[in-house]
């Protein structure tokens, strides 16, 4: 099986993000060849219409089987309308769920985006969701039908536990202070920043040794590190897909608060030391403390072994097989959403 896999680059380069790479290598394991193609401009017409046809030459030029295209939006609907092969589409975030300013209106770019995701999923032959709240979002519910929930799988070699002191000193923590961790995207609206240092001062006040180490562009190698080096890891998105940060995290067993959105509930459903909280600074800081007090790990890794990249890739390809001979029975997947 050979597929072109459409994908949104690391910025400044034509080369895949880690999590793509990730994906690309467990499917090479499985037999099944993969090129990737890159949408330089998304932007304009004309961009997308150069985009569209290039994309058609590459599938060509490869003798690709089927075009997977992460990330919905224009570039869904240019590779649904150009590509003679068939389209299998990846819905991530805010292709469905939409952009939003920093004062929390939706904007414009982001209501044409949930628009044209959907109607890029018209025309394809089957759809990923990454979580069912995604999949929820996909309408007319029509849609749902070809739609599959498979999040982005979890590299278990590479995130494992290992001694939190060991940690710490390969990143030169030179202190027995409770750390918590908190992934932001240069203070997104949708990350809620302010809310993650709402419930960070709460939770000093009970544990007032208590640090944040907010993380941005980290090295994804080094990412493991902070996990094991760290107590807890905050999470307050106001929504999500399904959120690689966590899944990982619980990998190396490291207690989470997080807020209720994407997949969350799910992920820390039985894991211990591990908090669904609401919107609140006052209950996420609660937590937050008694997590941190506590210093035990969780048992997070358990709860993520059905993401095991080798059994998401199998996942997968089955869904490139059915899309291939365009069958409607869904019985062969083992991760779904009805």
């Amino acid at each position: 099986m050979r597929v072109l896999m459409v994908i949104a680059p690391i910025p400044g380069t034509d080369l895949p993000p880690v999590w793509a790479k990730r994906q690309i290598g467990s499917l090479n394991a499985l037999g099944v060849a993969v090129d990737t193609y890159v949408f330089h401009n998304r932007r304009s017409f004309w961009g997308l219409l150069r985009g569209g046809l290039a994309l058609r030459r590459k599938a060509r030029e490869f003798d690709a089987d089927l075009v997977h295209i992460h990330f919905g939006a224009a570039q869904a609907v240019a590779g649904v309308l150009f590509s003679n092969k068939p389209v299998v589409l990846s819905f991530c975030g805010s292709d469905l769920l939409g952009n939003y300013d920093p004062q929390g209106r939706r904007t414009w770019s982001g209501i044409l985006s949930g628009l044209l995701s959907r109607l890029g999923a018209i025309g394809c032959r089957r759809a990923i969701a990454k979580s069912r709240e995604l999949k929820q979002a996909l309408w007319p519910p029509f849609l749902r039908k070809k739609c599959y929930v498979i999040p982005n799988g979890v590299d278990l070699e590479i995130f494992q536990s290992i001694p939190q002191p060991q940690a710490r000193a390969v990143l030169g923590w030179n202190h027995q202070d409770p750390v918590v961790l908190f992934m932001d995207r240069k203070g997104a609206w949708v990350k809620d920043p302010d809310l993650a240092q709402a419930a960070y001062q709460e939770a000093k006040k009970t544990v007032p040794a208590l640090r944040l180490c907010v993380l941005e562009n980290e090295l994804p190698e080094r990412m493991p590190l902070f996990f094991n080096a760290a107590d807890a890891l905050l999470l307050s998105s106001r929504h999500e897909g399904s959120n690689n940060t966590l899944k990982e995290a619980l990998a190396c067993n490291l207690p989470v608060v997080a807020t209720a959105c994407g997949d969350t509930p799910e992920r820390l459903q039985g894991v211990r030391c591990s908090y669904v909280c609401s919107r609140n600074p006052h209950e996420l800081g609660e937590r937050l403390a008694a997590v941190v007090t506590a210093r035990e790990r969780s048992n997070g890794r358990q709860s993520v072994r059905e993401l095991a990249l080798d059994r998401v890739a199998l996942q997968v390809k089955t869904l490139y097989e059915e899309a291939l001979a365009g069958s409607q029975n869904r019985s062969t997947l083992s991760v779904h959403c009805e």
